[in-house]
């Protein structure tokens, strides 16, 4: 009974107050309307289908729709009605753990395939690591600042190499807290910046990354 009329006007009800809220930001280039949705589900279709054509109405801005790494290229039934596909992959981390080249590889192909199978640009709505801050090791192991940095390295390189990713947006900004849990020791760790906001070796490349992105684009 996830899927329902009550639910769907509850998400059309949020999605306008959510337009409404920051429509004048300048920052806000696309409505993102669901995250990690069960959209496989046969009945999601007529449900996303409706909640598209009622954000469209509110403003003319692309709308984004973000599964998850269950969800194989082509098994969405709903990213027909969005115009940009986001993906929340983590291939070497939460599969092929610790090896960044067969994450690398797959990565690539998972991409490629998502394409071909719904022709729309893609964004890579969350991809990262947990770090823990001041653990070094060489070579570099999982939870080690060398190997997030390893990490989102290996990453950049497939998503330059595709014309069709057209942006990148890593998991997480700073580290926070979570339930506890045995899969979560003292919170979740991915962020490129502790909790108390110091920066891991991550910021620093991501700063170098991204300004020189900058920099290139303003010439």
């Amino acid at each position: 009974e996830k899927i329902n009329e009550e639910t769907l006007k509850e998400h059309i009800r949020l999605t306008r107050e959510m337009i409404a809220r920051d429509k004048n930001h300048p920052s806000v280039v696309m409505w993102s309307l669901a995250n990690e949705a069960s959209v496989m589900e046969p009945r999601a279709e007529v449900y996303f289908k409706e909640l598209a054509e009622a954000a469209r109405k509110m403003d003319d801005r692309p709308l984004l729709n973000v599964n998850l790494m269950l969800i194989e290229p082509g098994k969405c039934n709903v990213s027909k009605y969005f115009d940009v596909v986001g993906l929340n992959l983590y291939f070497g981390w939460y599969s092929e753990r610790g090896d960044i080249d067969a994450g690398k590889r797959r990565l690539k192909q998972w991409l490629q395939e998502c394409y071909e199978a719904e022709k729309k640009p893609i964004l890579l709505s969350e991809y990262g690591v947990d770090t823990i801050a001041g653990l070094h090791k060489e070579p570099a192991i999982m939870f080690s600042e060398e190997f997030q940095v390893a990490f989102l390295k290996a990453y950049h390189e497939v998503f330059d190499q595709l014309p069709f990713v057209i942006g990148e947006h890593v998991w997480n900004f700073a580290d926070f807290m979570t339930g506890q849990d045995l899969v979560r020791i003292d919170g979740n760790k991915k962020g490129v910046f502790t909790r108390q906001r110091q920066p891991k070796m991550a910021a620093h490349y991501l700063r170098e990354r991204w300004g020189s992105i900058t920099n290139t684009n303003s010439k």
